[in-house]
Protein backbone atom coordinates (compact mmCIF):
# COMPACT_ATOMS: atom_id res chain seq x y z
CA UNK A 1 0.00 0.00 0.00
CA UNK A 2 1.50 3.13 -1.57
CA UNK A 3 0.70 6.05 1.26
CA UNK A 4 1.58 9.95 1.07
CA UNK A 5 4.24 11.04 2.55
CA UNK A 6 1.83 13.22 4.92
CA UNK A 7 0.19 10.02 6.36
CA UNK A 8 3.81 8.64 7.03
CA UNK A 9 4.90 11.35 9.03
CA UNK A 10 1.53 11.36 11.12
CA UNK A 11 2.20 7.89 11.88
CA UNK A 12 5.68 9.31 12.73
CA UNK A 13 4.59 11.65 14.63
CA UNK A 14 2.48 9.33 16.93
CA UNK A 15 5.69 6.82 18.03
CA UNK A 16 6.98 10.26 19.01
CA UNK A 17 4.12 10.93 21.41
CA UNK A 18 4.14 7.56 22.67
CA UNK A 19 7.45 6.66 23.18
CA UNK A 20 8.81 10.21 23.90
CA UNK A 21 6.25 10.40 26.61
CA UNK A 22 8.87 8.56 28.93
CA UNK A 23 11.16 10.77 28.54
CA UNK A 24 9.12 13.31 29.95
CA UNK A 25 9.11 11.82 33.34
CA UNK A 26 11.47 11.98 36.09
CA UNK A 27 15.38 11.65 35.36
CA UNK A 28 14.41 11.98 31.32
CA UNK A 29 15.74 13.59 28.08
CA UNK A 30 13.36 14.59 25.59
CA UNK A 31 15.18 16.65 22.42
CA UNK A 32 12.94 17.48 19.33
CA UNK A 33 15.15 18.26 16.64
CA UNK A 34 14.62 18.87 12.78
CA UNK A 35 12.19 16.45 12.33
CA UNK A 36 13.53 13.82 14.60
CA UNK A 37 13.10 13.12 18.37
CA UNK A 38 15.97 12.16 20.95
CA UNK A 39 14.67 10.28 23.95
CA UNK A 40 16.46 9.43 26.86
CA UNK A 41 15.25 7.63 30.14
CA UNK A 42 15.26 5.99 33.77
CA UNK A 43 14.07 2.65 32.13
CA UNK A 44 17.83 1.07 31.17
CA UNK A 45 16.65 -0.77 27.96
CA UNK A 46 17.09 0.67 24.20
CA UNK A 47 12.93 0.59 23.44
CA UNK A 48 13.18 3.63 25.80
CA UNK A 49 16.63 5.03 24.85
CA UNK A 50 16.26 6.17 21.36
CA UNK A 51 16.33 8.40 18.40
CA UNK A 52 13.01 8.35 16.30
CA UNK A 53 13.93 9.68 12.74
CA UNK A 54 11.42 11.39 9.97
CA UNK A 55 13.43 13.71 8.16
CA UNK A 56 16.77 13.08 6.59
CA UNK A 57 18.34 16.62 7.86
CA UNK A 58 22.17 16.11 8.26
CA UNK A 59 22.70 18.69 10.89
CA UNK A 60 19.81 16.42 13.42
CA UNK A 61 21.50 12.79 12.77
CA UNK A 62 24.74 14.70 13.45
CA UNK A 63 23.46 16.21 16.93
CA UNK A 64 21.53 12.57 17.28
CA UNK A 65 24.27 11.02 17.18
CA UNK A 66 26.03 12.40 19.37
CA UNK A 67 23.86 12.64 21.99
CA UNK A 68 23.43 8.77 21.21
CA UNK A 69 27.13 8.72 21.73
CA UNK A 70 26.56 10.34 25.26
CA UNK A 71 23.81 7.72 26.66
CA UNK A 72 25.25 4.70 25.16
CA UNK A 73 28.43 6.07 27.18
CA UNK A 74 26.86 5.62 29.99
CA UNK A 75 25.75 1.61 29.65
CA UNK A 76 22.68 2.33 28.34
CA UNK A 77 22.51 1.32 24.05
CA UNK A 78 20.10 3.65 21.69
CA UNK A 79 17.55 1.96 19.53
CA UNK A 80 17.05 4.60 16.07
CA UNK A 81 13.96 3.71 14.45
CA UNK A 82 13.96 4.61 10.96
CA UNK A 83 11.00 5.29 8.85
CA UNK A 84 10.91 5.65 5.12
CA UNK A 85 10.91 9.19 4.61
CA UNK A 86 14.23 8.67 5.53
CA UNK A 87 15.27 4.92 5.12
CA UNK A 88 17.75 5.54 1.99
CA UNK A 89 21.30 4.07 0.68
CA UNK A 90 22.31 7.63 2.36
CA UNK A 91 21.03 7.27 5.69
CA UNK A 92 22.22 3.80 6.10
CA UNK A 93 25.80 4.49 5.00
CA UNK A 94 25.77 7.49 7.74
CA UNK A 95 24.74 5.70 10.20
CA UNK A 96 26.63 2.03 9.89
CA UNK A 97 29.52 4.73 8.76
CA UNK A 98 29.02 6.07 12.93
CA UNK A 99 28.83 2.40 14.07
CA UNK A 100 25.51 1.73 14.36
CA UNK A 101 24.18 -1.65 14.10
CA UNK A 102 21.41 -2.71 11.96
CA UNK A 103 18.61 -4.51 14.54
CA UNK A 104 16.31 -5.53 11.91
CA UNK A 105 12.38 -4.12 11.28
CA UNK A 106 9.11 -3.51 12.96
CA UNK A 107 5.78 -3.69 10.65
CA UNK A 108 3.91 -0.33 10.57
CA UNK A 109 0.40 -1.18 10.15
CA UNK A 110 -2.50 -0.06 9.82
CA UNK A 111 -6.93 0.31 9.62
CA UNK A 112 -10.04 1.90 8.57
CA UNK A 113 -11.85 2.54 11.43
CA UNK A 114 -14.91 2.68 9.31
CA UNK A 115 -16.52 -0.38 10.36
CA UNK A 116 -14.62 -1.15 13.46
CA UNK A 117 -16.44 -4.36 14.81
CA UNK A 118 -17.38 -4.98 18.68
CA UNK A 119 -14.77 -7.49 20.03
CA UNK A 120 -16.00 -11.29 20.74
CA UNK A 121 -17.15 -11.63 24.76
CA UNK A 122 -13.99 -12.76 26.60
CA UNK A 123 -15.80 -14.75 29.43
CA UNK A 124 -14.28 -12.72 32.87
CA UNK A 125 -12.63 -10.46 31.20
CA UNK A 126 -13.24 -6.32 32.02
CA UNK A 127 -11.25 -3.64 31.06
CA UNK A 128 -10.56 -0.03 32.91
CA UNK A 129 -8.52 2.66 32.39
CA UNK A 130 -5.92 3.94 34.81
CA UNK A 131 -6.56 7.25 36.10
CA UNK A 132 -4.05 8.58 38.94
CA UNK A 133 -0.57 7.87 39.49
CA UNK A 134 0.00 4.82 41.71
CA UNK A 135 -2.71 2.83 39.14
CA UNK A 136 -0.22 3.88 35.95
CA UNK A 137 2.56 2.81 38.35
CA UNK A 138 0.62 -0.50 38.16
CA UNK A 139 0.28 -0.47 34.43
CA UNK A 140 3.89 0.27 33.81
CA UNK A 141 4.54 -3.13 35.95
CA UNK A 142 2.24 -5.20 34.11
CA UNK A 143 3.51 -3.87 30.88
CA UNK A 144 6.92 -5.38 31.83
CA UNK A 145 5.74 -8.63 33.21
CA UNK A 146 2.97 -9.15 30.38
CA UNK A 147 6.43 -8.34 27.53
CA UNK A 148 8.52 -11.20 29.53
CA UNK A 149 11.28 -8.31 30.04
CA UNK A 150 13.28 -8.88 32.80
CA UNK A 151 11.63 -7.98 35.92
CA UNK A 152 13.98 -5.44 37.04
CA UNK A 153 12.52 -3.30 34.85
CA UNK A 154 9.48 -3.19 36.83
CA UNK A 155 10.19 -0.86 38.92
CA UNK A 156 11.44 1.66 36.84
CA UNK A 157 8.77 1.31 34.06
CA UNK A 158 6.52 1.89 36.66
CA UNK A 159 8.39 5.08 38.11
CA UNK A 160 8.64 6.23 34.46
CA UNK A 161 4.79 5.98 34.36
CA UNK A 162 3.43 7.52 37.57
CA UNK A 163 6.00 10.57 36.67
CA UNK A 164 5.10 11.60 32.61
CA UNK A 165 3.03 14.72 33.15
CA UNK A 166 -0.77 14.08 33.78
CA UNK A 167 -2.02 16.58 31.12
CA UNK A 168 -0.52 14.12 28.61
CA UNK A 169 -2.33 11.57 29.69
CA UNK A 170 -5.59 13.21 28.09
CA UNK A 171 -4.97 12.13 24.85
CA UNK A 172 -2.48 8.66 26.32
CA UNK A 173 -4.76 6.73 28.70
CA UNK A 174 -3.39 3.66 29.01
CA UNK A 175 -5.94 0.60 29.69
CA UNK A 176 -5.69 -2.66 31.93
CA UNK A 177 -7.77 -5.87 31.16
CA UNK A 178 -8.88 -7.83 34.64
CA UNK A 179 -9.66 -11.35 34.40
CA UNK A 180 -12.00 -12.57 37.38
CA UNK A 181 -10.53 -9.24 38.61
CA UNK A 182 -6.89 -10.28 38.44
CA UNK A 183 -4.81 -7.99 36.25
CA UNK A 184 -3.41 -9.48 33.10
CA UNK A 185 -3.03 -7.48 29.86
CA UNK A 186 -2.54 -3.79 28.93
CA UNK A 187 -2.87 -1.49 26.47
CA UNK A 188 -2.87 2.19 25.63
CA UNK A 189 -4.19 4.72 22.75
CA UNK A 190 -2.14 7.74 21.61
CA UNK A 191 -4.30 10.40 19.83
CA UNK A 192 -2.01 11.85 17.47
CA UNK A 193 -3.56 14.78 14.48
CA UNK A 194 -6.43 12.55 14.26
CA UNK A 195 -4.78 9.00 14.68
CA UNK A 196 -5.17 6.56 17.10
CA UNK A 197 -2.19 4.50 17.58
CA UNK A 198 -2.17 1.45 19.34
CA UNK A 199 0.83 0.79 22.07
CA UNK A 200 1.86 -1.31 24.88
CA UNK A 201 -0.69 -4.88 24.05
CA UNK A 202 0.37 -7.63 26.19
CA UNK A 203 -1.09 -10.35 27.95
CA UNK A 204 0.65 -12.26 30.70
CA UNK A 205 1.80 -15.88 29.52
CA UNK A 206 -0.95 -17.84 31.68
CA UNK A 207 -3.74 -15.42 30.27
CA UNK A 208 -3.03 -15.98 26.59
CA UNK A 209 -5.17 -17.78 23.66
CA UNK A 210 -8.33 -16.57 25.27
CA UNK A 211 -8.62 -13.51 23.10
CA UNK A 212 -7.73 -11.22 25.59
CA UNK A 213 -4.97 -9.50 23.47
CA UNK A 214 -7.45 -8.66 20.62
CA UNK A 215 -10.20 -7.81 22.96
CA UNK A 216 -7.14 -5.06 24.51
CA UNK A 217 -6.59 -3.82 21.13
CA UNK A 218 -10.18 -3.46 20.16
CA UNK A 219 -11.01 -1.41 22.96
CA UNK A 220 -8.08 0.81 22.41
CA UNK A 221 -9.81 1.64 18.55
CA UNK A 222 -12.94 1.61 19.73
CA UNK A 223 -11.82 4.63 22.04
CA UNK A 224 -9.52 6.25 19.46
CA UNK A 225 -13.09 6.44 16.99
CA UNK A 226 -14.73 7.77 19.91
CA UNK A 227 -12.65 10.31 20.42
CA UNK A 228 -12.72 11.36 16.61
CA UNK A 229 -9.89 8.90 15.14
CA UNK A 230 -10.62 7.77 11.39
CA UNK A 231 -7.82 5.30 11.38
CA UNK A 232 -6.06 3.11 14.01
CA UNK A 233 -1.72 2.50 13.61
CA UNK A 234 0.44 -0.03 15.42
CA UNK A 235 4.02 -1.79 14.92
CA UNK A 236 3.91 -5.18 15.58
CA UNK A 237 5.71 -7.91 17.01
CA UNK A 238 5.66 -11.33 15.50
CA UNK A 239 3.70 -12.39 18.35
CA UNK A 240 1.22 -9.96 17.76
CA UNK A 241 1.12 -9.45 13.71
CA UNK A 242 -1.32 -12.32 13.29
CA UNK A 243 -3.98 -11.44 16.04
CA UNK A 244 -3.58 -7.50 13.84
CA UNK A 245 -4.09 -9.16 10.79
CA UNK A 246 -7.53 -10.78 11.71
CA UNK A 247 -8.59 -7.41 13.38
CA UNK A 248 -8.14 -5.72 9.84
CA UNK A 249 -4.53 -4.02 10.11
CA UNK A 250 -2.42 -4.02 7.11
CA UNK A 251 1.06 -3.85 6.85
CA UNK A 252 2.00 -0.58 5.09
CA UNK A 253 5.53 0.05 5.69
CA UNK A 254 8.87 -1.30 7.92
CA UNK A 255 10.86 0.90 10.24
CA UNK A 256 13.83 0.32 10.13
CA UNK A 257 16.11 -0.05 13.37
CA UNK A 258 19.55 0.19 14.42
CA UNK A 259 21.33 0.42 17.67
CA UNK A 260 23.89 2.49 18.63
CA UNK A 261 26.14 1.04 21.44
Amino acid sequence: MALAQSLILRLDASVMDYWGAYALADGGRHQRLKGALFMQTAIPHPLFNSVILSDPDPEAIATALDLGAACAASGVPVLWRIGPCVDSAETRARLQGAGLEPSGSHPAMLVDLGELSAPPPVEGLTISMSTDAEERRAWGKLAIAAFEMEASLGTAMGACEATIPASLFADQPRFTGYLDGIPVAVSSLVMTDGIAGVYAVATLPEARKRGVGAAMTLHAMAEGKRRGAAVATLQATPMGQPVYEKIGFRTVFDYQTYLQS
